[in-house]
Formats: structure tokens, sequence, C-alpha cells
């Protein structure tokens, strides 16, 4: 099934665009700060973004991956993204999501995936998703407890590719 549009109060949420990197590269993917808890890499070249959306744009009409770009609706600047996948490691569906600094602590992370696991409860009829984080970075969990996640069980937690090791949380919804 191909990523479809969403709308929230203040978001758009909708598959990316061949025309996003420099927004993306801008935004949130050259940020060593957005990826310091992130399982891939900030990226020093736009290059890589570009592979980066090329990548997403290949997985569009997949029915196991569901990668939608967060657009405000008030100027259209593309502020983050919202995905949920399946994870073969965990047997489950998981979610993630990052966002561009300067939109940090504003709602938008938990009103965009609030919205992502209605569509894919209403849609898909998933019932049960999964969400890790690194135990260094609280506000992905308040984010997660917002959503409904309960503790699940601590995880070891690869950041950077596998570069950076962390202690991590695993938290599961039942929809």
């Amino acid at each position: 099934m191909k990523t479809p549009i969403l709308c929230t109060e203040r978001l758009f949420l909708r598959p990316f665009r061949e025309s996003d990197w420099r927004a993306v590269f801008d935004c949130w993917e050259s940020d060593p700060e957005v990826a310091k808890y992130m399982f891939w890499t900030s990226h020093n070249d736009p290059e890589k973004t570009k592979e980066w959306i090329a990548f997403e744009l290949g997985q569009d009409e997949k029915d196991d991956w569901y990668r939608f770009a967060l657009e405000l609706k008030e100027t259209g600047e593309l502020i983050g993204t919202g995905l949920i996948y399946y994870e073969e490691e965990v047997s489950c569906w998981e979610i993630g999501y990052n966002l561009g600094q300067k939109y940090w602590r504003q709602g938008y992370v938990t009103e965009a995936m609030q919205e992502i696991l209605d569509f894919v409860r209403e849609k898909l009829g998933i019932h049960e998703v999964v969400g890790r984080y690194a135990k260094e970075n609280p506000a992905s969990g308040h984010v997660m407890e917002k959503l409904g996640f309960q503790y699940e069980k601590d995880i070891p937690y690869e950041c950077n590719n596998g570069a950076v090791l962390r202690e991590g949380i695993q938290c599961r919804l039942i929809l």
C-alpha cells in the first residue's frame, strides 16, 4: 500500500518527494544533535540525503513500511519524519520519528504519531506496536508515554550505525 496523506490539526503527513532532499538535509539530516540517539548518522554531504530520499521512495509501495514527511500546514515547512514498519528483530510493528531541533518540545511528534497509529489500527488492522529509545533521551520516552506505550524491558540500544551502544528501553502499545 502506498503511504497515504494524513492530516492533523497542525500537520500534513505525506510521502517524501525527491525534491525534499534540501529541506531534509538542512532541517535534521545534517544535525549531529538530532542523530545522537538515532540508528543512523548525520549527513555531512547532501548526496547522502539524496540517497536516503531515493531509498525511501523505493519503500513506498511496500506493505510493511510507511514513512511520512511531517509538514507544517501553516507554512509548508518540512520539519521531520514519522515511521511505522514491521521489524523482524522484535516480530512486531515499530515506530520511529525525528524532528529538526527548531521544532522540538512543541508536541509535533506526539500529534503526528497519534495520527499514524490511528491509521495503522483503522486501515491496516494493526493492534500491537513497539517503540524503542535510548534512556539518555527521556523526551522520546515521554512521547511514547503520551501515546500510551507501556514499559516492556531494558534493551541494548545501538546508535549511529552501531558505533555507539547505549542503554535503551523497549515499550509496547496495544491498539
